[in-house]
């Protein structure tokens, strides 16, 4: 089969190899996916620049392709059926990044007709931490839910899974076309950050909340935002974040603050329960089903080209998903 990896880490072109590998074979409880396309996420390019010499990476852990062949003891799948896959590279040194892919039953799902393959690599990472950061906690009908990163590619699906779950979704843009595409993905509020500081971008929260405040923040920033989240949440509010990349701290103010009592929630979607990813599953796929969601992507490039890719993925990180194709 063909393959990407790299064995030891740098700079994508001058460490990523692609080439041929033997085939897996599908043991007991496994199932073989021949794959059409690999999602590339933040972690892949993290991992692979900071990598020590060691054993082959096949980057990845999203992609979508056919049911090759089914281990002893599988069912609820059949050979030539179109599945998404997703953690297929935590704690593994095999990914998505090649034609084929051997992993335990419980990451392999159906893949909902309406979906392409491309959209499927999109499925794992980035639409499980979305769906995570609204639902952790229960329904959120009726909340209003503010979303700082909404073109951010987890932040995406959270104003799509938080409007389909029956809130009020305050979405924040620096432009008119970015709020423009805020409220193509659902977002009922767009506020605006460019030019505001922490207490204007709080005030035009908390206008279009009528003062009352947000139920819960979906955070792509946890230690930058706290200065406007500490002051827009309503009494029992949340902060569930995912990320945290420009300021790894948070100062938080324990009294007086506007919400006494608040909670916050660390996301790590790679370790969640078994549960929780079965969840998140199987609402992606009703959501894919019911015509809800819409991914963004920003680029596609053949396997071939997988240091493009990864340096594109780098380049260009927060603009939508970097999808590997081996179709």
């Amino acid at each position: 089969m063909r393959a990407g990896w790299y064995e030891r880490g740098g700079p994508a072109h001058e460490v990523i190899t692609v080439g041929d590998l033997p085939d897996p074979v599908a043991g007991a409880g496994e199932v073989l996916v021949r794959l059409h396309a690999s999602g590339i996420n933040p972690s892949d390019y993290k991992r692979r620049a900071g990598a020590r010499r060691g054993p082959r990476v096949v980057p990845h852990s999203d992609g979508a392709g056919v049911v090759a062949a089914l281990g002893d003891g599988v069912g609820g799948l059949a050979v030539g059926q179109r599945v998404w896959v997703f953690n297929a590279q935590h704690e593994r040194n095999m990914g998505t990044a090649a034609e084929l892919i051997v992993l335990p039953a419980f990451l392999v799902r159906p893949l909902p007709d309406n979906a392409s393959f491309r959209e499927g690599a999109c499925f794992g990472i980035p639409a499980m931490t979305g769906h995570r950061a609204v639902f952790m906690d229960g329904p959120v009908t009726g909340q209003t839910v503010y979303v700082p990163g909404a073109l951010s590619r987890v932040g995406a699906y959270c104003v799509q899974f938080a409007k389909w779950g029956g809130a009020r979704v305050i979405a924040a843009a620096s432009s008119d076309a970015k709020a423009d595409a805020a409220r193509d993905l659902g977002a009922d509020a767009v506020v605006r950050r460019d030019g505001a500081d922490a207490a204007g971008l709080a005030a035009q929260i908390l206008d279009a909340t009528g003062g009352r405040g947000v139920d819960r923040v979906c955070e792509i920033e946890f230690g930058g935002n706290m200065p406007v989240n500490e002051k827009i949440l309503a009494e029992g509010g949340v902060i569930a974040s995912y990320a945290s990349a420009g300021k790894s701290r948070a100062e938080i103010t324990v009294s007086p603050r506007r919400a006494r009592n608040m909670s916050m929630h660390f996301i790590f979607v790679y370790t969640e329960t078994d549960a929780a990813k079965d969840a998140a599953a199987r609402d992606i796929c009703a959501a894919q089903t019911a015509g809800v969601l819409r991914h963004r992507m920003a680029g596609c490039f053949d396997l071939a080209q997988l240091a493009d890719a990864h340096a594109a993925a780098e380049a260009e990180a927060g603009t939508g998903h970097m999808i590997v194709t081996m179709e």
